[in-house]
């Protein structure tokens, strides 16, 4: 609001105050809460970075049938513009320097920093769930699981040799830890019964890595189709429970 002040412009009315109790529940699955060693040692990296904006660039010609929603960055070819005249124009862009975007977002460090700048609502219910497929070694670090969504194994056995022994159980891109709750801020285990204003903590998914939550790896067949549905069906019938009991 002090931004539309000073610079003018339209805001929206979600920014103007008394919208209070429109979210009843919030429910994080396998959510880097406080970042993750991924983004610090891979994602967050500038040559990694390049690759994915360079991407969006490309994609964010007139043609393209894909929106990676990067228009207020300038990652969108203009009508009557060239794509050559696109291509310099961006280049120009304070997307290529600035934090302000998700990869930095995901960083411990650049978690901290938003996890400062929020807080919990007393009228909301958050509730997290976190997977863990990695396993300890002789070394003490952790490996990825055979098992594990392939693609994720390389991230996953770079979080499994972290400094810190805390964080090297992970689900191949988020270490438990992270997935859990915000460190600065409220949590308990969680129970059936509903509490606002305070992180409930599910029991850790042993066996489960990051895409488990959403079925991805078709190949995985440790986890049928029956366990996903009765977990979504579960998760279904708190967000009923939580509206039942303002109701």
């Amino acid at each position: 609001i002090e931004y539309q002040k000073a610079h003018g412009g339209e805001i929206s009315p979600l920014y103007q105050g008394t919208n209070d109790n429109m979210i009843n529940s919030i429910t994080t699955l396998g959510t880097p809460h406080n970042g993750t060693i991924a983004a610090d040692k891979l994602g967050n990296e500038a040559f990694v970075r390049q690759l994915a904006l360079d991407y969006a660039k490309f994609k964010g010609n007139k043609n393209s049938k894909v929106d990676f929603g990067f228009g207020q960055w300038g990652l969108k070819q203009r009508e009557g513009e060239s794509y050559v005249k696109y291509v310099q124009r961006v280049q120009n862009s304070a997307l290529w320097t600035t934090q302000d975007n998700g990869f930095y977002d995901v960083t411990r460090e650049g978690a901290e920093k938003l996890n400062k700048k929020t807080s919990l609502n007393p009228n909301i219910v958050y509730k997290t769930y976190t997977g863990e497929s990695t396993r300890p070694t002789l070394l003490g670090k952790q490996k990825s699981d055979i098992g594990m969504f392939f693609p994720f194994t390389v991230t996953g056995n770079v979080i499994g040799k972290a400094a810190e022994k805390e964080w090297r159980e992970n689900d191949g891109l988020i270490s438990t830890i992270s997935a859990q709750h915000p460190f600065n801020q409220a949590y308990t285990e969680a129970t059936d019964q509903i509490q606002k204003g305070i992180w409930q903590v599910t029991p850790i998914k042993h066996g489960w890595d990051h895409v488990d939550f959403v079925g991805q790896d078709a190949t995985d067949y440790s986890h049928p189709t029956e366990e996903l549905q009765q977990f979504w069906h579960g998760l279904a019938d708190d967000l009923v429970r939580n509206e039942q009991f303002d109701a």
